[in-house]
This record gives structure tokens, sequence and C-alpha cells, in this order.
């Protein structure tokens, strides 16, 4: 029995190690990046997060990180279905893909990422560094009007998604809300009518596009707000808060760790919520509780 026991556990052993071994990953380690004088960020732009500028909350942040490390900082813009690939080596949408296919760019991914069980999969998160949310908007003179909160979330979102029945709401590609579930929400609010969720696929001009509802993530929502005053309102939310996180590939918990020691220190100092003001001062409005925290 011992010896069956020992053979069974080699060979348990070995199937593990192959799979290991047969499971493309990428690490780049502190020592690593110093030698190389580089820190290389990856980010897709997006919203005030990134920008091919290299501006934006999450550039200044790793530019802040980089200067922590003692090297240079380096912006690599890069693309919503590329981006895990180029961080990891590893394609989500065919995980058995060689690496030598998609050799990886960068060191981290940073750009309002949003934390989901997903992409944990595929890469470490850090601490949040922001939250946002999907709401629900619409132009100024359409005929729906903001709810009134409740102080609870769930029924401020049954709220919102009730007053949609029986209307046509459009919603941005690749939006961090499954586009199926929208309908589900609507029926369970109380509607016979199956109104499917229209998608597009250009950014909105609140001026002068046809789309009167719609849905948005807060961070985008903000930066139009800011852009555009007066043009459209918030009715209200459709999903709850979701958190964003700075990802690294899964072999860098090195490196990932001391970015979460560098932003622990960062956040206490104040010097981050200075950051999130130049670029999101609507946030602290909406999104107190996070950003009052004595950490997140």
């Amino acid at each position: 029995m011992k010896k069956l026991f020992a053979g069974f556990t080699a060979l348990a052993f070995c199937a593990l190690s192959a799979l290991l071994l047969s499971t493309p990953s990428y690490s780049i380690t502190l020592s690593e990046i110093r030698a190389r004088g580089e820190l290389r960020h990856l980010g897709v732009p997006y919203a005030r997060f990134a920008d091919n500028n290299a501006d934006g909350l999450d550039c200044l942040l790793i530019r802040r990180f980089a200067e922590h490390l003692g090297v240079k900082y380096t912006f690599i813009s890069t693309n919503w279905e590329n981006a895990i690939s180029d961080l990891t080596g590893i394609n989500p949408y065919s995980p058995d893909q060689s690496p030598a296919a998609h050799p990886p760019k960068g060191d981290l991914l940073a750009n309002g990422f949003t934390i989901l069980p997903q992409r944990e999969r595929f890469v470490l998160f850090s601490h949040p560094t922001f939250t946002a949310q999907v709401w629900l908007l619409a132009k100024a003179n359409a005929d729906i009007q903001p709810i009134s909160p409740t102080g609870n979330i769930q029924t401020d979102i049954e709220k919102t998604v009730a007053k949609t029945i029986g209307k046509t709401v459009y919603g941005i590609e690749k939006i961090c809300i499954d586009v199926n579930l929208f309908p589900s929400l609507r029926q369970a609010a109380g509607s016979a009518e199956n109104i499917p969720l229209h998608t597009f696929h250009q950014p909105l001009s609140f001026v002068t596009s046809e789309y009167n509802i719609f849905l948005m993530e807060s961070p985008s929502a903000l930066m139009a707000l800011g852009s555009w005053p007066y043009t459209f309102k918030i009715i209200g939310p459709v999903a709850k808060p979701q958190n964003m996180g700075v990802a690294f590939a899964k072999d860098s918990a090195e490196l990932r760790d001391e970015f979460n020691r560098f932003f622990e220190q960062f956040w206490k100092s104040g010097e981050y919520q200075k950051l999130v003001n130049c670029y999101f001062p609507n946030s602290f409005i909406y999104f107190n509780k996070f950003f009052t925290k004595s950490f997140p």
C-alpha cells in the first residue's frame, strides 16, 4: 500500500509539474527592473487614467512608483483585447497558445483596470486603487428623472432599472457589466417586455448623439460631467461598485508586493488623493467612503 501511495504521489507530482511547465508565464523581479533601469507601464487609453501622451491618474501613480524604485518610467500603449497578453504572454482567449506567439511587453498594467474574477485567473492585482460603478445616464431633456437615493445600493439599482421599462437604453461596448444581464434586470423590475440593451461602438458626443438614455462607467461619466456640464443627468446606478487596481503577471508577486507597500504609504500621506482630485474631483462626492478610508 505504501509503495502504491508513493507511486501515485510521484505520478501526481509529475503531472502537476508538467501542467505548470506547459503554462506560459512571465516573471520580472525588482533586481531585473533595477538592473534594466526602467519600469515599463502598460496602459489602455481610457477616461483620465491613461492616454497616449502618458498622462492620467494611473500614469502619474506609476511614474511615482518608478521614482520610488529609482528607475526611468516608460509608458507602453496597449488595447483591451491585448492588455493581458502584453503583460503576461498568455492569451486569455486561448491560454494554451505558445508564449512565443505573444511575448510580454510590460512589467505592470494600470489604466482603471477593474478587478474581476475572470481576470484574476491570469494576473495578480494590487490593493484597490480606485472604485467605479456603472450608471444610467440620460440627456438633460430626456423623459426620465433621477432616482432619490435610499442609502441601500440594491434598492437604488432596482429603482434605476425600473425607470428604463419601456424605454430604449444604449450601452458602450466592453463596459464592466454583462450586456446580457440588463434585460434580466428589467424583468426583475417588473417589465414584461423583452427590450434588449442596444450597443454602440463610437465614443459619445453628448451634444449631437441620438442616444438619449445610456449606460456608462462612472470614470467616463465623471470626465464627461466636467467636459459637458448640464448636457446630461445621472439617473442612478445599475451595478454595485467595483474596485480597480494595478495588474501584474502571476510570477511577479515580488513587484506587486513592493507596489502595495509603496501605495499604502502614498495613500496615507495624502499624495494619492491629491492626484485623484486633479483628474476625478467628483469622485470624492460619489465615492466618499472609499477615498476617506484610512487605507482601502
